[in-house]
């Protein structure tokens, strides 16, 4: 006799962290000499900006006797300075100077992540056995275009897996049945010569019919263009800070083409920010399937789990989704 199988919400897990880049803070948010404590993967890390500007991120708590650097930690040039007994640690995490001792321990050094700062956000990039970055944050023109509007930034708290966010992207089924569109649009799906996941799509946000194109670099980093017409675009610049296996901050950036601002710009753009409020309650409330039964309808969401594979360890337990 088979026993009833236990709840799913008991037994599935949430994959672990993709490798790639993960956005720690908008740029405004770091002044220099500032330092700040930052929580990400399942990790305390401290943040802080050199006083030459430089951004620095690293595992939080001193090697000595635990205290967070993050928590009233001190920048000292181009170090950090424990907050407990002064130890400083360069910008690689290797301890530099011990106020009361010359002679400093080997294995005095913070876990040292590697950072960059583009688009107006702070990353840092993860690999789960520490393998250097292995390719790097592109640059979203529009944002310094003159030609489109000073970028309007939103945050939302999503509580669940990164993974389950970007899948949203490759399953176009969902936008008749979720955000009510009238039947399921036009659509394509694709992994191009860039390494990243194409959308292709006919759209109607608030009423204005457009071309939207969304490029999937990474779980958790991409653009989406919405074309309405000549010279009336709209593109979202969406980043994401996994706090956990089941939290994910998402931060997005919005602009429009100059030309459309005050025609439609605030319509548009609060469209689209309206529309996550639709795919919350999904996302709340739902389980991660490792293994999900697909039908043959269901080919741009088999795409995304092949292409997912490779931000993941091949030998995780975890990590074929």
């Amino acid at each position: 006799m088979e026993l009833i199988a236990v709840c799913d919400s008991k037994v599935n897990t949430a994959p672990d962290f993709p490798m790639g880049w993960w956005s720690l803070a908008r740029s405004h948010e770091l002044q220099v000499g500032e330092v700040k404590s930052v929580s990400a993967l399942d990790r305390e890390l401290v943040l802080y900006r050199t006083r030459s500007g430089a951004v620095r991120v690293h595992d939080a708590y001193c090697p000595h006797l635990g205290a967070n650097l993050g928590v009233n930690g001190r920048v000292v040039g181009e170090s950090i300075q424990c907050p407990f007994h002064g130890w400083q640690f360069g910008g690689d995490g290797v301890c530099e100077k011990i106020p009361y001792c010359e002679e400093i321990p080997s294995r005095a050094k913070l876990n040292n992540w590697p950072a960059t700062e583009i688009n107006g956000e702070i990353y840092m990039w993860f690999h789960p056995t520490g393998e250097e970055p292995q390719w790097q944050v592109p640059k979203v023109e529009q944002l310094d275009d003159e030609n489109w509007t000073a970028p309007r930034q939103v945050e939302f708290l999503v509580p669940t897996h990164v993974q389950d966010i970007a899948e949203n992207s490759c399953d176009p089924e969902h936008f008749q049945y979720v955000h009510k569109q009238s039947e399921t649009p036009p659509s394509s799906v694709t992994v191009e010569e860039d390494g990243a996941v194409h959308l292709r799509a006919e759209m109607n946000a608030s009423g204005m019919p457009g071309q939207l194109h969304a490029t999937m670099f990474q779980p958790g980093l991409a653009t989406v263009l919405t074309s309405y017409g000549p010279g009336a675009e709209m593109i979202v610049y969406n980043s994401a800070q996994p706090y956990s296996r089941e939290e994910t901050l998402l931060r997005w950036t919005l602009t429009v083409r100059k030309e459309i601002a005050d025609l439609a710009g605030d319509q548009v753009m609060n469209g689209i920010i309206d529309g996550l409020q639709d795919d919350y309650p999904i996302w709340k409330h739902k389980v991660h399937r490792k293994q999900p039964i697909f039908c043959k309808g269901d080919e741009t969401l088999v795409l995304f789990r092949k292409w997912v594979r490779k931000f993941y360890l091949p030998n995780s337990e975890r990590g074929v989704q």
